[in-house]
Protein backbone atom coordinates (compact mmCIF):
# COMPACT_ATOMS: atom_id res chain seq x y z
CA UNK A 1 0.00 0.00 0.00
CA UNK A 2 1.74 3.11 -0.93
CA UNK A 3 0.56 6.38 0.62
CA UNK A 4 1.75 10.32 -0.18
CA UNK A 5 1.21 13.89 0.44
CA UNK A 6 -0.79 13.78 -2.62
CA UNK A 7 -2.86 10.82 -1.40
CA UNK A 8 -3.50 12.70 1.64
CA UNK A 9 -4.44 15.91 0.09
CA UNK A 10 -6.89 13.68 -2.32
CA UNK A 11 -8.08 11.76 1.02
CA UNK A 12 -8.85 15.26 2.98
CA UNK A 13 -10.44 16.68 -0.07
CA UNK A 14 -12.73 13.67 -0.83
CA UNK A 15 -13.61 12.92 2.91
CA UNK A 16 -14.42 16.46 3.55
CA UNK A 17 -17.34 16.23 0.67
CA UNK A 18 -18.32 12.91 2.40
CA UNK A 19 -18.53 14.64 5.80
CA UNK A 20 -21.05 17.55 4.27
CA UNK A 21 -23.25 15.40 3.00
CA UNK A 22 -23.01 13.14 5.63
CA UNK A 23 -23.57 15.61 7.97
CA UNK A 24 -26.34 17.55 5.94
CA UNK A 25 -28.29 13.66 5.89
CA UNK A 26 -27.96 13.63 10.03
CA UNK A 27 -29.75 16.86 10.43
CA UNK A 28 -32.17 16.30 7.83
CA UNK A 29 -33.12 12.61 8.88
CA UNK A 30 -31.58 11.45 12.45
CA UNK A 31 -29.85 14.41 14.33
CA UNK A 32 -28.96 10.93 16.80
CA UNK A 33 -26.27 10.33 13.85
CA UNK A 34 -25.05 13.74 14.32
CA UNK A 35 -21.48 12.58 16.08
CA UNK A 36 -20.90 9.61 13.98
CA UNK A 37 -21.88 12.12 10.96
CA UNK A 38 -19.03 14.65 11.61
CA UNK A 39 -16.36 11.29 11.29
CA UNK A 40 -15.50 11.89 7.68
CA UNK A 41 -14.89 15.79 8.00
CA UNK A 42 -12.44 14.52 11.35
CA UNK A 43 -10.89 12.35 9.32
CA UNK A 44 -10.74 15.01 6.94
CA UNK A 45 -8.80 16.91 9.13
CA UNK A 46 -6.61 14.05 10.12
CA UNK A 47 -5.66 13.51 6.30
CA UNK A 48 -5.37 17.25 5.49
CA UNK A 49 -2.91 17.53 8.82
CA UNK A 50 -0.68 14.36 7.76
CA UNK A 51 -0.44 16.35 4.16
CA UNK A 52 1.70 18.85 5.90
CA UNK A 53 3.85 16.42 7.72
CA UNK A 54 4.63 14.32 4.54
CA UNK A 55 5.58 18.34 3.35
CA UNK A 56 7.66 19.18 5.83
CA UNK A 57 9.74 15.85 5.46
CA UNK A 58 11.62 17.46 1.95
CA UNK A 59 10.48 21.30 2.93
CA UNK A 60 11.21 21.43 7.13
CA UNK A 61 10.07 24.74 8.51
CA UNK A 62 9.75 25.89 12.09
CA UNK A 63 6.35 24.50 14.06
CA UNK A 64 6.95 21.00 12.11
CA UNK A 65 6.42 19.07 15.58
CA UNK A 66 3.48 20.92 15.65
CA UNK A 67 1.22 19.39 12.94
CA UNK A 68 3.31 15.97 14.42
CA UNK A 69 1.53 16.83 17.25
CA UNK A 70 -1.51 17.79 16.11
CA UNK A 71 -1.85 14.37 13.97
CA UNK A 72 -0.85 12.31 16.84
CA UNK A 73 -3.34 14.07 19.64
CA UNK A 74 -6.65 13.47 17.21
CA UNK A 75 -4.95 9.59 16.41
CA UNK A 76 -4.46 8.75 20.55
CA UNK A 77 -6.72 11.09 22.59
CA UNK A 78 -9.61 11.62 20.31
CA UNK A 79 -11.40 8.52 18.89
CA UNK A 80 -11.18 6.56 22.18
CA UNK A 81 -13.15 9.27 23.67
CA UNK A 82 -15.58 10.18 20.82
CA UNK A 83 -16.28 6.52 19.90
CA UNK A 84 -18.04 5.42 22.65
CA UNK A 85 -19.96 9.20 23.09
CA UNK A 86 -21.07 8.97 19.44
CA UNK A 87 -22.39 5.39 20.30
CA UNK A 88 -24.12 6.78 23.27
CA UNK A 89 -25.55 9.30 21.71
CA UNK A 90 -27.10 6.99 18.82
CA UNK A 91 -28.68 4.48 21.60
CA UNK A 92 -32.25 3.95 22.57
CA UNK A 93 -31.87 1.76 25.16
CA UNK A 94 -31.04 3.22 28.62
CA UNK A 95 -28.97 0.67 29.48
CA UNK A 96 -26.77 0.48 26.74
CA UNK A 97 -26.59 4.17 26.72
CA UNK A 98 -25.12 4.03 30.23
CA UNK A 99 -22.34 1.24 28.97
CA UNK A 100 -21.38 3.67 26.31
CA UNK A 101 -21.23 6.57 28.25
CA UNK A 102 -19.09 4.79 30.81
CA UNK A 103 -16.62 3.14 28.22
CA UNK A 104 -16.20 6.98 27.16
CA UNK A 105 -15.49 7.95 30.68
CA UNK A 106 -12.54 5.06 30.30
CA UNK A 107 -11.78 6.66 27.15
CA UNK A 108 -10.94 10.05 28.83
CA UNK A 109 -9.19 8.35 31.17
CA UNK A 110 -7.00 6.81 28.48
CA UNK A 111 -6.86 10.23 26.56
CA UNK A 112 -5.25 11.61 29.67
CA UNK A 113 -2.61 9.04 30.49
CA UNK A 114 -1.39 9.52 26.65
CA UNK A 115 -1.95 13.35 26.82
CA UNK A 116 0.52 12.96 29.90
CA UNK A 117 3.14 11.01 28.16
CA UNK A 118 2.78 13.25 24.99
CA UNK A 119 3.63 16.65 27.08
CA UNK A 120 6.60 14.77 28.35
CA UNK A 121 7.57 14.00 25.45
CA UNK A 122 11.06 14.84 23.71
CA UNK A 123 9.11 15.56 20.44
CA UNK A 124 8.08 12.77 17.51
CA UNK A 125 10.23 11.60 15.30
CA UNK A 126 8.93 11.10 11.78
CA UNK A 127 10.12 8.81 8.97
CA UNK A 128 9.00 7.07 5.68
CA UNK A 129 8.57 3.53 5.90
CA UNK A 130 7.36 1.06 3.23
CA UNK A 131 5.84 4.05 1.74
CA UNK A 132 4.07 4.81 5.06
CA UNK A 133 4.80 7.48 7.47
CA UNK A 134 6.08 6.09 10.67
CA UNK A 135 5.23 8.31 13.98
CA UNK A 136 7.87 7.51 17.30
CA UNK A 137 7.09 9.95 20.00
CA UNK A 138 9.68 9.98 22.07
CA UNK A 139 8.25 8.94 25.43
CA UNK A 140 8.93 5.29 26.60
CA UNK A 141 6.39 2.74 24.79
CA UNK A 142 2.66 2.31 27.53
CA UNK A 143 1.76 -1.22 28.07
CA UNK A 144 0.09 -3.31 25.43
CA UNK A 145 -2.99 -3.01 27.51
CA UNK A 146 -3.33 0.25 26.85
CA UNK A 147 -3.49 -0.89 23.48
CA UNK A 148 -6.34 -3.09 23.30
CA UNK A 149 -7.91 -0.70 25.61
CA UNK A 150 -7.60 1.50 22.87
CA UNK A 151 -9.17 -0.74 20.67
CA UNK A 152 -11.73 -1.88 22.30
CA UNK A 153 -13.12 1.80 23.01
CA UNK A 154 -12.90 2.44 19.44
CA UNK A 155 -14.20 -1.04 18.10
CA UNK A 156 -16.51 -2.48 20.10
CA UNK A 157 -19.03 0.65 20.22
CA UNK A 158 -19.36 0.37 16.50
CA UNK A 159 -19.52 -3.43 16.28
CA UNK A 160 -22.35 -3.57 18.55
CA UNK A 161 -24.54 -0.66 18.17
CA UNK A 162 -27.82 -2.00 16.20
CA UNK A 163 -27.40 -0.12 12.80
CA UNK A 164 -26.01 -3.05 10.28
CA UNK A 165 -23.43 -0.38 8.22
CA UNK A 166 -22.03 1.03 11.61
CA UNK A 167 -21.44 -2.59 12.28
CA UNK A 168 -19.65 -3.59 9.33
CA UNK A 169 -18.12 -0.11 9.68
CA UNK A 170 -16.82 -1.87 13.10
CA UNK A 171 -15.58 -4.89 11.19
CA UNK A 172 -14.21 -3.22 8.28
CA UNK A 173 -12.27 -0.92 10.88
CA UNK A 174 -10.72 -3.58 13.22
CA UNK A 175 -9.43 -5.63 10.11
CA UNK A 176 -7.73 -3.11 9.06
CA UNK A 177 -6.37 -2.51 12.39
CA UNK A 178 -4.90 -6.32 12.31
CA UNK A 179 -3.48 -5.48 8.58
CA UNK A 180 -1.81 -2.10 9.65
CA UNK A 181 -0.47 -4.38 12.80
CA UNK A 182 0.53 -7.34 10.33
CA UNK A 183 1.78 -5.53 7.42
CA UNK A 184 2.64 -2.17 8.94
CA UNK A 185 4.02 -2.11 12.30
CA UNK A 186 6.26 0.38 12.07
CA UNK A 187 3.82 3.14 10.96
CA UNK A 188 0.99 0.95 12.43
CA UNK A 189 -1.70 3.84 12.94
CA UNK A 190 -0.75 6.06 10.10
CA UNK A 191 -2.08 3.41 8.09
CA UNK A 192 -4.73 2.68 10.60
CA UNK A 193 -6.22 6.01 10.58
CA UNK A 194 -6.21 6.49 6.50
CA UNK A 195 -7.90 2.87 6.10
CA UNK A 196 -10.49 3.90 8.88
CA UNK A 197 -10.97 6.76 7.36
CA UNK A 198 -11.91 5.74 3.71
CA UNK A 199 -13.56 2.71 5.42
CA UNK A 200 -15.68 5.94 7.08
CA UNK A 201 -17.81 6.78 3.68
CA UNK A 202 -20.10 3.73 5.30
CA UNK A 203 -21.68 5.99 8.07
CA UNK A 204 -23.54 8.23 5.52
CA UNK A 205 -25.68 4.52 4.68
CA UNK A 206 -25.59 4.48 8.38
CA UNK A 207 -28.29 7.14 8.46
CA UNK A 208 -31.66 5.85 8.31
CA UNK A 209 -33.90 7.98 6.30
CA UNK A 210 -37.38 9.08 8.18
CA UNK A 211 -36.18 7.63 11.49
CA UNK A 212 -35.97 11.27 13.05
CA UNK A 213 -39.54 12.36 11.89
CA UNK A 214 -40.41 8.78 13.89
CA UNK A 215 -38.37 10.27 16.35
CA UNK A 216 -40.18 13.52 16.78
CA UNK A 217 -43.52 11.95 16.56
CA UNK A 218 -42.84 9.64 19.34
CA UNK A 219 -41.91 12.23 21.96
CA UNK A 220 -45.11 14.73 20.90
Amino acid sequence: MCYSLETSVIAAFGLAVVGVVTVYKAVRFDRRMLVFACFPLIFSVHQLVESVVWYSLGHPFAGDQTFRYIYTVIAFLLWPVLTPFAAAATENDAGRKRIWMRMCGCGIVVALYLSAKLAGADGINVSVVNHSLAYDPLFDRPPPIADLVYLALTVVPLASLDNRALNLFGVVVFMSFVYAIVEASAAWYSVWCLSAAAFSVIIFFAIREGESAALDEASM
